[in-house]
């Protein structure tokens, strides 16, 4: 019979790597400190009578749940800014969530998006609407990660075992402000200061050992990446760090588009001219933007440089780019609303050929012909592909040959930074890394891949990629197709076919699925 020394001890060490993890050094918790539960495992019951061993296994077993294998450790705790001036928009802390990787020195520091307000009415409306998103007294203690959040492999093949930082959005201000609530009449714009106090407190627990940083966000989050990427690797450099940064945005690169209703009333930024709420905005907000950026357009036209494809050729730092061809949020705000005109879906065309165009300088980019808005934080973001490739294979592709080759020198020299787009020297392993779902596939022939940096998608229509997500029916939540999303908001269809020169009845008649695919053939024609 088989000792059961060897399954007691593996579970020894288990409760022992647990342990360790629960007293590493980090920020002073929100909350009241938790109670400690430890169990002494008596070795010399090991052996013997059955009763006594699964006795031990049953309280081992407790010890482990009450050290977080339950899934409590896979939880990011808040941390509340030790700076108490630097704040959200009603003045209530500013703060972030952590889940610490113990012997990881990859790390992801991911920003919420969430629009943002640029006068007294639109931060009025959005207080009212939105508070979350301008206020922390109402954040949980611990958060849930999903999609390149997560901690679990399948969900997450690439960040799943990084130090994990997620920074909650309140200063409205794109991640760019720096005005206290006594310069912007009543509201505090800190954006830009809190990233800094989030990197400062980050530097003491473990950023300053980092070997690669990647930088995230979506949407607004995306956009706050642009404007604070060069900024936070000259300030990591300045203090010693010798990590590579790397910039990943998701739905963060918006167009300066026309409105499609002149007029309409400013006082909700999404249905506000973009330009123009920009315009306000960083004045009301004092925003930061990189120089370089701002040599090129100038103090007054800083709001230029909120546009992706603007301060993108001015950057230094690497940056891979996730865009949807048909960004919802955008053509929202272009439309004031959901497609439910002909003119509509006339627009919706345009910004998709605009949004490519766009793209075209972008050295590495991965852009789905979807009608949707953000991914990165999406339970099933690893099934969007573009051209047979999944993004999250493209992902691990872009961040593997921009990995530093070796491990960089202790706080001793800066490192080059600049030359981001350098290549490692372990290129066969880029399309699979540490994704645990490739291990099985690998064998002791490998074969170099590639890395494609630059994939756009060649369709012609919204939502004509088989891979895009399923639309949601707002009143019943059920899963639906594109075309059946716009019926349901009144799109006119034989308008729509008249225009594309098709029989109305037999588009109507077949799958909705099969029916876009007939309009982007048209489209192409």
């Amino acid at each position: 019979m088989t000792s059961p020394r060897p399954i007691l001890l593996l579970l020894i060490n288990l409760i022992l790597i647990t342990s360790a993890r629960r007293v590493a050094t980090l920020p002073e918790e929100t909350g009241a400190p938790e109670e400690s539960n430890e169990y002494v495992l008596d070795l010399n019951k090991l052996d013997g009578d059955p009763d006594n061993l699964m006795a031990q296994i049953k309280h081992l077993a407790s010890a482990l749940h009450t050290c977080g294998f339950s899934g409590e450790m896979q939880q990011m705790r808040l941390f509340e800014l030790a700076n108490r001036s630097v704040t959200c928009n009603d003045g209530s802390p500013a703060g972030y969530y952590f889940r610490q990787s113990q012997g990881s020195k990859k790390w992801l520091i991911f920003l919420e998006g969430g629009w943002h307000c640029f006068d007294r009415d639109s931060c009025h409306n959005r207080w009212l609407s939105s508070s979350r998103l301008m206020s922390s007294r109402t954040w949980l203690k611990t958060k849930t990660g999903t999609g390149i959040l997560s901690p679990d492999p399948e969900e997450n093949p690439i960040f799943w075992k990084s130090n994990v930082v997620y920074v909650p959005y309140c200063s409205s201000d794109v991640w760019s402000g720096t005005a206290s609530a006594s310069d912007s009449d009543g509201y505090a714009f800190m954006g830009a200061l809190i990233l800094n106090e989030v990197f400062e407190e980050l530097l003491g627990v473990g950023l300053m050992d980092a070997r690669q940083i990647v930088f995230a966000g979506s949407s607004a989050g995306g956009t706050g990446v642009l404007l604070n990427l060069d900024r936070i690797t000259s300030m990591l450099e300045e203090a010693g760090s010798t990590a590579q940064v790397l910039g990943l945005i998701d739905s963060g690169w918006f167009l300066d588009q026309e409105h499609q209703t002149p007029g309409a009333e400013c006082n909700d930024a999404l249905y506000c001219d973009p330009a123009l709420a920009l315009q306000l905005g960083t004045k009301l907000w004092n925003s930061l933007a990189p120089k370089s950026c701002i040599e090129m357009y100038g103090e007054e036209q800083m709001w230029k440089c909120f546009f992706g494809f603007r301060i993108h050729e001015t950057l230094q730092t690497p940056v891979f780019i996730f865009q949807w061809l048909y960004d919802e949020a955008q053509l929202t705000v272009g439309m004031s609303g959901p497609p439910i005109q002909i003119e509509h879906w006339n627009f919706m065309q345009k910004t998709g050929r605009d949004m490519r165009a766009s793209l075209r300088n972008a050295s590495a980019v991965f852009a789905p012909a979807c009608y949707a808005h953000m991914v990165l934080t999406k339970s099933d973001w690893t099934n969007i592909q573009v051209r047979n490739v999944g993004l999250h294979k493209a992902l691990k592709c872009w961040l593997k040959k921009n990995e530093p080759e070796q491990e960089p020198e202790r706080r001793g020299k800066k490192n080059k930074r600049r030359s981001g787009r350098r290549s490692s020297p372990a290129l066969d392993r880029e399309m699979q890394g540490d994704d645990p779902r490739a291990a099985a596939k690998r064998s002791t022939t490998r074969t170099k891949k590639k890395c494609q940096q630059r994939l756009l998608d060649h369709a012609t229509c919204p939502h004509c990629n088989p891979h895009c997500p399923k639309m949601r029916n707002p009143f019943t939540d059920e899963d639906m197709e594109f075309l059946s999303f716009m019926r349901l908001f009144g799109l006119d269809l034989s308008a729509l076919a008249e225009q594309m020169g098709l029989d109305e009845r037999a588009l109507s008649m077949v799958d909705p699925a099969v029916a876009m695919q007939v309009l982007a053939e048209a489209a192409r024609n």
